[in-house]
């Protein structure tokens, strides 16, 4: 885990290492690409001590943030400070087995590779939440698993949120993943198979699936999409042909959509 990493050097080119270097994100990263790391929740604020009811149709109680600056202004000018564009073909293609919210022919899809231990990504979740809010029915979010090897936990907690969607399909995944980002989250294998019997899945499936390498293909094969398109940390986002990398603000995440969806048009 790491802010800004100077030695960046994804498959988009010296380009995307100018941008990548000057946006100054904070993200979770693979191991060997520079920059130093923050234990824990180093840098995120406090979180907040209220319960949540991850099965309430109220929806999940995220955790407290204290804001680290004002929200930019910007305009569509900004687009390509804010993010890179990319060849169309190396956006990952989406199957029917990634979790999904939104509909499927909506004209913008966000696309987040995204590590459940990694404390960036608890960040990052309630803003994804907030633009689907923001643009109903114009927007779907795309889950793809993204553990990284130095998250000791990450794997299980993938296996644990593809089982509720194995089980019971995207309702339960969602329900998971936000229990997953919520304050009280517990990763230990006890705390995921007490979640899934909250969430009424069938536990002994639940632990099977949690304590075989079952659904590892899935999970790595969210990792070679995700290595393929130049991701090197979480969170990452490919909003249509457009790629952000790290934390972002709504401002960043609400003027490419509007980019997209104008293209999209």
């Amino acid at each position: 885990m790491q802010r800004a990493r100077d030695t960046w050097a994804p498959a988009f080119g010296a380009w995307a290492l100018a941008l990548s270097c000057a946006l100054c994100l904070a993200a979770c990263g693979r191991p060997g690409q520079g920059g130093g790391g923050l234990p824990g929740n180093a840098g995120l604020g406090p979180r907040s001590s209220g319960e949540i009811d991850a099965t309430s149709p109220a929806g999940p109680a995220w955790p407290g943030f204290e804001a680290e600056q004002p929200e930019p202004q910007l305009t569509d000018a900004d687009v390509e400070q804010v993010a890179v564009k990319v060849p169309h073909q190396k956006v990952p293609a989406i199957s029917a087995q990634n979790p999904a919210r939104g509909p499927a022919n909506a004209p913008v899809t966000l696309q987040v590779f995204s590590d459940f231990a990694c404390p960036f990504c608890v960040r990052t979740a309630p803003t994804l939440a907030d633009m689907l809010e923001r643009y109903p029915g114009r927007v779907r979010l795309v889950w793809r698993n993204f553990p990284l090897p130095k998250h000791e936990r990450a794997r299980p907690a993938a296996r644990a949120a593809l089982s509720a969607f194995t089980q019971s399909g995207n309702d339960a995944f969602w329900a998971f993943h936000d229990w997953l980002f919520s304050p009280q989250a517990d990763l230990s294998d006890a705390g995921l198979t007490a979640a899934a019997r909250r969430l009424s899945l069938d536990t002994a499936r639940f632990d099977s699936a949690l304590h075989s390498p079952a659904l590892d293909p899935a999970i790595n094969a969210d990792v070679a999409a995700g290595d393929a398109a130049g991701v090197t940390g979480t969170p990452a986002v490919f909003i249509n042909d457009y790629y952000l990398m790290g934390a972002r603000s709504h401002s960043e995440y609400a003027v490419v959509i509007e980019r997209a969806l104008r293209e999209a048009r």
